[in-house]
């Protein structure tokens, strides 16, 4: 009977399932299941009529329904859990729009602090015991201010022996304590403004916010008791935030107004200029000053302050962004003399690159936190994607390892050094993030082990994709079969979605996985590989794909089409030109069973289908994907047919069109194939000047390689020989031919050439 309510249930037909449960309560009211169904039931049919409905269904269904399951059962934990999260969160949803209504009274609260004490004593509740209670006092207003605050101080020192051995989460947790305790004494006057500036100016190195709100109350508390130093730290912190919202841009122009007071009472303090400075740069609407003030007070402070670090930093930062780079080094020189931050020496070295092309080979030991020095790894990446020297490139890469190596140690030490005040921003995510970039770093420098060892750690602090493909890449590119298909299985096991931005790679990586399922022994490879690529040739039938993705498909196309290749080399040749044939027809579009088919009828020298297949691959084959080497081997099939087939003057375009082209590509080897062809079908419309300029660039060739005359040169010297002939330079055409017959099992035609050229009789050059 269950299982038919919960299907009613998902089916969203609530009025169905709550008139049957009703019914079958009657015969079973002791069933927990039902009645919990009832109770969340009850509330998903008046959810979205508004809150107010909520409440109304919360207290008259929701909370007796979970009685009832208390009193069969006081320890059902998901009945008690919900009995507080129901009636607390509808609580603060209706505060929230201004609507007070109050499920747990003064007259009640007893039986729901039980409820809360009963989730105390589950070990793998407590934490949801100890946030009910305090969210129950808060709910019950000043008359529990007390009990409010021994709660608060019991849940830290729960979440501080419960996450000793992890920082985030216990500093997460104590802070979300911490602040309220400082709220609630600060509110309810429970100790003296002196005591509660004293008491943040201990606790705070602890404590961590999303909301930079926090940390701007925290700083007025500061300033109220005449702690402005304390306020400037708190201020410094409120600045790392995001800072999106206007109300909190204008709190902090606010205390840029209330530290320029300060300063002209005597205030002193190196890092107040930092403040002020990076306010002037970033709100300067707001402040009513020209863009460029900031640069002025940059220069005001190095003039008054010569050893203070912000002035510069900000002063550099001016002509660095206005890429006045001679003005920006000196200036951000000395900021990382003064203080190793990590953004002023990015700026400097950057700076340095335009205008020296000076790479660093060493860093400095940056003081930043972990997730500053990770953020200026990333702002890197534009700047390396950008240079077009690809030698520089690779030097600024290792650079760039460096930056994420230091990020990554410095994470090091705040986890397990508990280095650093505690900072919101360096969670477990952005350290996993670090590990990813680092790993990537590793992997382009060739160093696959490393990338492995430190994806590997990554993903102990936060599972995300990325950092399964950096692994799984690396992997691969070491050869580790086995844990290759072990992480691949495990991607897959997390990541099998249809995710629009990963669709195609997903194919690319599928492709792997069968690719190292059949270098593991796998039967079903071949099986497998060509149901795969036949449906990734259907993915390019059916939609239009950008480049990107293009890339990926193109990709594992690649490798199912090679795993096949490895079965078909050892077929016939009667079965592999059947295969590629009927693929071919299913698939016009796609350019690899043109390319097979190329080489096909090359075997059989049927250089009419030649051309044709080698014509359509280069019309499939998208450019940007189309190798060197593959577009001249093409080209060369292409030549090679036309000639074989007479079609001389066609030869000779596409020769003419890519010869430039293919000669810096192809290898020695290849490219006097390319020129053999060029010289016979030059030689075939009795052009003489092109014949021998390309002959003398054949042998120029085989001299630099130190090659031995074969039948390859002999072709060559023939055609020499034959435009000579035709262009009325017989001498020197019998001079070739002797050239030839110098050598042993020369061709016989050099014979009957010989035999047949006469010199022309007298008359003949008037045509009788």
């Amino acid at each position: 009977m269950y299982h038919n309510l919960e299907q009613l249930f998902y089916q969203g037909d609530l009025e169905q399932c709550i008139a049957e449960g009703e019914q079958y309560l009657l015969s079973h009211p002791e069933d927990e299941d039902t009645l919990f169904l009832m109770a969340v039931a009850y509330h998903d049919r008046v959810y979205d009529e508004g809150h107010e409905e909520a409440y109304e269904a919360i207290r008259d269904k929701v909370i007796p329904y979970l009685r009832r399951i208390l009193t069969v059962n006081p320890n059902n934990l998901r009945a008690l859990y919900n009995i507080l999260n129901y009636p607390l969160g509808n609580e603060y949803t209706l505060m929230q729009i201004g609507r007070i209504k109050k499920h747990i009274t003064e007259e009640n609260k007893s039986e729901f602090i039980g409820y809360a004490e009963r989730l105390l004593d589950d070990a793998e509740n407590e934490v949801y015991g100890y946030d009910f209670l305090v969210k129950i006092y808060e709910s019950l207003g000043k008359s529990e201010s007390k009990a409010l605050l021994n709660s608060l101080e019991a849940g830290m020192y729960y979440f501080h022996r419960e996450f000793a051995d992890n920082r985030e989460l216990r500093d997460k947790n104590t802070s979300l304590f911490w602040i309220k305790k400082i709220y609630l004494l600060d509110r309810e006057k429970m100790v003296s403004g002196e005591e509660l500036t004293a008491l943040i100016e201990k606790e705070h190195a602890t404590f961590v916010s999303r909301d930079e709100y926090d940390f701007i109350n925290l700083a007025d508390i500061a300033y109220e008791n005449n702690a402005p130093e304390l306020s400037l730290q708190m201020m410094l912190k409120a600045i790392k935030g995001s800072n999106s919202a206007l109300h909190i841009q204008e709190k902090l122009v606010e205390w840029h107004h209330r530290f320029a007071e300060l300063i002209q009472n005597g205030f002193s303090h190196p890092d107040v200029f930092y403040y002020q400075l990076i306010i002037e740069r970033n709100y300067a609407d707001l402040l009513n000053i020209s863009e460029d003030f900031y640069k002025q007070h940059a220069l005001e402070v190095i003039h008054n302050h010569p050893q203070i670090f912000s002035g510069y930093h900000f002063a550099g930062t001016y002509f660095y962004e206005a890429e006045r780079y001679s003005e920006a080094i000196p200036l951000l020189e000395k900021a990382v003399e003064l203080s190793s931050n990590a953004t002023a020496w990015r700026r400097k070295v950057e700076a340095e690159y335009q205008l020296h092309k000076i790479i660093p080979s060493e860093l400095p030991s940056f003081t930043d936190w972990p997730t500053d020095i990770y953020n200026e790894g990333v702002c890197f990446n534009e700047f390396i994607e950008a240079l077009e020297d690809e030698e520089d490139q690779i030097k600024w890469t290792e650079v760039h390892g460096m930056v994420y190596q230091q990020a990554y140690d410095a994470f090091q030490r705040y986890y397990e050094e508990e280095q650093f005040e505690s900072d919101y921003h360096n969670d477990l995510h952005t350290r996993a993030m670090c590990c990813n970039n680092l790993a990537i770093k590793h992997s382009l420098l060739g160093d696959h082990l490393s990338a492995i060892k430190v994806a590997s750690e990554g993903l102990e602090y936060s599972e995300f994709r990325e950092l399964h493909l950096v692994m799984i890449d690396s992997l691969l590119h070491e050869e580790d079969h086995e844990k290759a298909e072990t992480a691949l299985n495990n991607y897959f096991g997390l990541y099998d979605d249809e995710n629009e931005d990963y669709f195609y790679k997903n194919l690319y990586y599928r492709a792997r996985q069968i690719e190292i399922r059949g270098l593991l022994g796998s039967p079903e490879v071949y099986a497998d590989a060509e149901e795969a690529l036949h449906y990734f040739y259907k993915q390019t039938q059916a939609h239009e794909i950008n480049d990107y993705d293009y890339r990926d498909l193109e990709a594992g196309k690649n490798v199912l089409e090679g795993i096949l290749y490895l079965r078909l080399e050892n077929e016939d040749h009667t079965t592999r030109q059947s295969y590629y044939e009927d693929l071919a027809e299913r698939f016009p579009q796609e350019p690899n069973p043109q390319y097979a088919l190329m080489q096909i009828y090359n075997e059989e020298e049927n250089y009419k289908k030649v051309a044709l297949a080698a014509k359509n691959y280069l019309e499939n084959k998208k450019d940007f994907l189309l190798d060197d080497f593959d577009k001249a081997k093409t080209l060369y099939m292409i030549v090679k047919s036309d000639y074989f087939q007479g079609e001389y003057t066609e030869a000779v375009s596409i020769f003419t069109q890519y010869d430039a082209e293919n000669a810096e590509v192809m290898s020695p080897e290849d490219y006097v194939l390319w020129l053999s062809y060029g010289v016979q079908v030059y030689e075939k419309l009795n052009n003489k000047n092109e014949t021998l300029m390309l002959a003398e660039r054949f042998s120029k060739i085989y001299n630099e390689e130190e090659w031995g005359y074969d039948s390859l040169m002999e072709n060559v010297e023939l055609s020499k020989a034959v435009v000579l002939y035709q262009t009325g330079n017989l001498k020197e055409a019998h001079t070739v031919l002797d050239y030839v017959q110098l050598f042993s099992d020369y061709n016989p035609i050099a014979d009957e050439y010989k035999a047949s050229w006469k010199k022309p009789g007298l008359f003949s050059k008037f045509g009788f």
